[in-house]
């Protein structure tokens, strides 16, 4: 297996500014986007993820540019993109038959790729190469421009109602502040493909979480709530 490259954020890849408008908002709609305030920015964003629905729309209609998290494995060789998408994102992930899965994941690994590079996706891993992944976004945030992570653990398929949150947008906040001495702030945001709705809540900020005597664990589960309740709040509502 090729390692991902080394990531780089692109600010104009004309032709994915074609494909973004030709391919993706024709197929995903505009959600209707509520800030309950006003967003300061560089920022990190935690939401839900949505199947792939919730990636597409945030490139495709988010306001605000963001360099985003997602699978490694999606950054690597055609074979091992063609089997992340066939066996954990569309069996594991989404149930779906083994045959269709196959089928809808041979096709899509062709262009996968240059979808992922356009969107600005960070490679981001189960191991000790995270480090990489916070060391980048770092920078990224130090060049003024926000980070989206889909924090939720998805193992068992996307729920509307997130279950548990992976902490690693905290430890990146945490990297950030011993790098800078600032505090960068973490909107929830919660996205609805079927009802058509994005929000983004009121932030927290990780310090001073942690000055209340939280661990990483703990304030990954303040957000997670936060998101939660976006949906019960105005989504559903």
């Amino acid at each position: 297996m090729k390692q991902p490259k080394p990531f780089k954020y692109i600010r104009h890849m004309p032709l994915f500014g074609v494909f973004r408008a030709l391919i993706m908002k024709p197929f995903y709609r505009r959600p209707e986007i509520t800030f309950l305030c006003d967003v300061e920015q560089p920022a990190i964003f935690v939401s839900n993820h949505d199947a792939k629905r919730g990636p597409v729309t945030s490139e495709a209609w988010f306001p605000i540019r963001t360099a985003k998290w997602g699978a490694y494995e999606m950054l690597c060789d055609y074979n091992t993109r063609r089997k992340y998408l066939r066996d954990v994102f569309y069996i594991k992930k989404q149930g779906m038959g083994r045959a269709k899965a196959s089928f809808k994941a041979f096709f899509e690994a062709f262009f996968s790729l240059y979808i992922y590079r356009g969107m600005n996706i960070m490679p981001t891993y189960p191991d000790a190469r995270l480090s990489r992944t916070l060391g980048d976004s770092v920078e990224v945030l130090k060049n003024g421009i926000s980070v989206w992570i889909w924090p939720e653990d998805s193992d068992g398929g996307y729920d509307e109602v997130i279950g548990k949150f992976f902490p690693g947008f905290v430890m990146l906040a945490e990297l950030f502040r011993r790098r800078t001495g600032a505090d960068v702030p973490i909107y929830p945001v919660y996205y609805h493909s079927g009802l058509k709705k994005l929000v983004v809540g009121r932030p927290r900020y990780a310090h001073a979480l942690k000055e209340h005597g939280m661990d990483r664990n703990a304030i990954a589960e303040v957000l997670r709530n936060d998101v939660n309740d976006l949906y019960y709040e105005h989504i559903i509502k």
